[in-house]
């Protein structure tokens, strides 16, 4: 009976241990899920990270983080109909992510990852669609980046020398899209946003 009644609290605390984690730890691969409108708690974290979402409904998938005073912060994601994308939080400094404001229509997932998951920019030439992180080893001296797009909506990218500071916006576009950049000295992350497929070549 003793045995028993201690395999049991042992099970408790477990279960107690891993939800605590869960809730409130934002770099752990910590996986939400959910259906329709919801707010999501974290634990407080001022550290860029990423966050990848999928949206399987019709209407509008919007995403924004929510500081400790409940203020809506960064906008991650506005899109409609089904999507499936990487996004940077926490791009700048600021109050920090205390929860997320998730509005959909349908069945979603929010997994938060640490910028060590981000997809390698390792060779000259990276193909992509849709939303994406990338890192890349720091630049040195005059660098360019060429892009190519094809799709319908917005297509941005920014590069970052330092997550967290304010990054260099490289190009801002709507429809499909060819064009040359200077890639800033000391970039090592860049973040896409496009609705389509994209190429960027760095030189």
């Amino acid at each position: 009976m003793f045995k028993r009644v201690l395999a049991a609290l042992v099970l408790a605390a477990a279960t107690l241990t891993t939800g605590a984690v869960s809730a409130g730890t934002a770099h752990a691969d910590t996986t939400y899920r959910g259906e329709g409108d919801e707010v999501i708690r974290v634990r407080l974290t001022k550290t860029p990270g990423l966050l990848q979402l999928r949206h399987d409904g019709e209407a509008n998938f919007i995403v924004f983080t929510v500081t400790p005073a409940g203020k809506k912060e960064e906008l991650l994601v506005n899109e409609i109909g089904p999507y499936s994308g990487t996004v940077l939080y926490n791009a700048r400094a600021g109050k920090g992510t205390a929860a997320l404001e998730i509005k959909a229509d349908g069945a979603w997932s929010a997994v938060f990852k640490p910028l060590s998951k981000a997809r390698c920019w390792c060779a000259g030439t990276v193909r992509g669609t849709g939303d994406q992180v990338l890192k890349l080893s720091p630049t040195r001296g005059l660098r360019t980046v060429r892009s190519s797009f094809t799709g319908d909506g917005n297509f941005i990218v920014q590069s970052y020398t330092r997550p967290g500071s304010y990054g260099d916006l490289l190009f801002n576009q709507i429809d499909s899209y060819k064009g040359k950049a200077l890639l800033p000295s000391g970039t090592r992350l860049v973040t896409v946003h496009a609705d389509g497929s994209w190429v960027l070549t760095r030189n």
